[in-house]
């Protein structure tokens, strides 16, 4: 049946309201576009921050170079998708309510590219808590299958969207992607958990020490705290608003934050170094030859940006040897130990001063 024409209709009726009513888009592609936004803002900081780490660390693992390409390419697929589905109900069908109905390819391959990123990321910090040391290799052994379910949680919804006719129909995928960020909660609680309770163990008792594992502290938890946040919150809104696409913003904001988290533990490395200069040996002029890495464990340790943690052994300083209060075994907290020419006179001197007292006595005795 065709419309009225304008010129039959009373002055008081807006041929506008005649025309089918578009649904409101607030709390669906409104949110997601909002969250595009986002991410986009967050896609610059990725790119920066890939940028830096090649010129800070052009020589580090291979594996590390992989981890860090792997993951650019992830985050670029993924804003890529999440721009295509914008464009694609908001521009080309912006006037096509009926383009509602039925989800776009790029929606569809959403959820696994999510559960990538996130594979990608939490494998570097799975390997990190791994090199600390063979007390937490039992939580490391649980986190991979962990995060197999995470990947399994993506590649299901992603099927299960191409297999549904409609995009009304999505609700069904949407607890799929719940309990995915529900497990991403869970290996963030269990890695950033285990990385601060072992920095706890290694205190000695002494100020700077313990200042500085303070900062250690504070980076764990940052690297797991926004990401847990956001992966929760996309966990609560999947369950109680299924029908919408909230629960979709916070994946995409997700998955630029674990992004971001791992490249910004990498970039940080310098400043870390930095700190302990500045707190151990009270200069940041200090020269990088002196620190000294013995075996090929400390030197993946210090790749992977992994705290030296105290179990046993002497933290030692220029002039200074001191000893930890921890009864336990396993490796130190920073085990930096620095040979210069001052150090050596200076030991020299208290030798002297040894034998001359020990001389001083003997003569006493006679």
């Amino acid at each position: 049946m065709s419309l009225p024409s304008p010129t039959s209709l009373p002055p008081s009726v807006n041929p506008l309201d005649l025309l089918p009513k578009v649904p409101s888009l607030d709390n669906t592609f409104g949110s997601f576009l909002i969250a595009t936004f986002i991410g986009l803002i967050m896609y610059g900081l990725t790119l920066h921050q890939t940028y830096r780490y090649y010129r800070l660390f052009p020589g580090d693992a291979l594996v590390l170079r992989m981890i860090v390409v792997c993951t650019l390419l992830l985050e670029t697929l993924h804003i890529v998708l999440c721009m295509h589905v914008c464009y694609y109900y908001l521009v080309t069908n912006y006037f096509d309510p009926t383009a509602l109905l039925d989800g776009v390819w790029s929606i569809r391959i959403l959820p696994v590219s999510t559960a990538a990123i996130i594979v990608v990321s939490e494998s570097f910090f799975t390997r990190r808590v791994y090199l600390i040391g063979s007390h937490f290799r039992m939580i490391v052994a649980i986190v991979p299958i962990l995060m197999l379910v995470i990947l399994g949680f993506g590649t299901a919804a992603t099927v299960k969207a191409f297999i549904l006719p409609t995009f009304a129909e999505f609700k069904g995928v949407a607890w799929m992607t719940s309990a995915g960020f529900g497990v991403a909660v869970v290996v963030d609680s269990l890695l950033t958990g285990t990385l601060i309770l072992a920095l706890r163990r290694s205190r000695t008792g002494f100020r700077r020490t313990d200042s500085l594992i303070d900062v250690l502290i504070i980076y764990a938890v940052n690297t797991g705290l926004l990401t847990g946040i956001f992966s929760l919150l996309s966990f609560i809104f999947a369950i109680v608003a299924p029908g919408n696409l909230i629960y979709s913003a916070f994946n995409l904001i997700s998955a630029k934050l674990y992004a971001n988290s791992l490249l910004a533990v990498l970039n940080s490395r310098k400043a870390l170094m930095d700190r302990v200069q500045q707190d151990c040996f009270g200069t940041s002029s200090f020269d990088l030859s002196a620190v000294r890495q013995y075996d090929s464990e400390r030197a993946a340790q210090a790749r992977w940006n992994v705290p030296r943690l105290g179990f046993g052994r002497s933290l030692s300083f220029a002039r200074a040897a001191v000893p930890t209060k921890s009864t336990t075994t396993g490796g130190t907290v920073l085990d930096i130990r620095v040979h210069t020419a001052e150090t050596r006179a200076y030991d020299q001197d208290v030798e002297s001063v040894e034998t001359g007292s020990r001389k001083g006595r003997g003569l006493g005795a006679t």
